[in-house]
């Protein structure tokens, strides 16, 4: 990561770095067989990582979100994740997917899945093992090209919409098709994870700004499981989908150059009384 940079364990990664993501592509079909454990996202939190560069309110900094997303934990295997919803307050900006320009790139998923660990050190001289490509569709929404043709493929292509709530927050909404397993090799009876990997996704500058005021600011998240019945969406019928739902605060400081500036005031008016006693 670059220097300079904030990390805020914050849940907001689990937004776009569900390891489901590739797992099609990356691994076989699923195992047959067995349950999906009943920890779901809680039991990997605090593997979740969000760093930008809060040095100037209001810049609009590269994010980079990192999880590490365990195949298997000691009660078993983690769900897939069917949609992720997360919320920032109406302080925060938002250009537009397509602020970079109709149909760019906007960032891109990518694994480390030869020594998955929690720290990002992936054996491939890239700086990666694997890479899905992110990209606008219109300024609402965009998807990960999981075929990697740059063309977006319904039903089973991930995809990330966003709306303005009634208080002006910005809320996103990331879908995954069949828990982001492409409809391909798919057993009903263990719709989990099933490898470990970690997990990055980098958003370009350009796209969210920070808020103008320093202070911390509550992000929520409501994360979906896939339904263990179905694999994809909730039937309303048999076992329910699992819900994680978490707010973290996350701060913006001072900006580096405003507090520099009061610094330098401060000085200055110190350095004008003591002249006027000395007179």
């Amino acid at each position: 990561m670059a220097k300079g940079l904030t990390r805020v364990g914050v849940a907001i990664a689990a937004v776009w770095m569900v390891a489901c993501l590739g797992e099609a592509r990356l691994g076989g079909t699923l195992p047959s067989g067995g349950a999906c454990g009943s920890v779901y996202l809680a039991g990997v939190e605090s593997t979740f990582r969000l760093e930008l560069d809060t040095h100037a309110a209001g810049a609009s900094p590269s994010i980079d979100f990192e999880m590490y997303a365990p195949g298997t934990q000691p009660n078993g295997k983690i769900l897939l994740t069917r949609s992720v919803v997360i919320t920032l307050p109406a302080a925060f900006g938002f250009a537009g997917f397509d602020a970079l320009g109709a149909g760019a790139a906007i960032g891109a998923w990518d694994f480390d899945y030869s020594q998955p660990n929690g720290t990002w050190d992936p054996l491939d001289p890239r700086g990666y093992d694997y890479r899905i490509p992110h990209y606008a569709i219109d300024a609402s929404h965009a998807y990960a090209d999981t075929f990697k043709n740059g063309a977006y493929d319904a039903g089973v292509d991930s995809t990330v919409a966003h709306t303005t709530g009634g208080a002006g927050e910005h809320v996103f909404t990331i879908t995954l098709p069949s828990g982001g397993t492409n409809n391909g090799g798919f057993d009903p009876t263990n719709p989990c994870s099933y490898f470990d990997t970690d997990t990055r996704f980098t958003l370009p500058a350009g796209i969210v700004s920070l808020p103008q005021a320093p202070g911390d600011y509550d992000v929520t998240i409501v994360a979906t499981s896939v339904d263990p019945d179905t694999g994809d969406a909730d039937d309303q019928a048999g076992a329910a989908p699992t819900i994680y739902e978490r707010t973290v605060p996350m701060h913006v400081p001072e900006p580096a150059a405003a507090a520099a500036s009061a610094a330098t005031a401060l000085a200055i008016a110190a350095l004008r009384r003591l002249r006027r006693r000395a007179r």
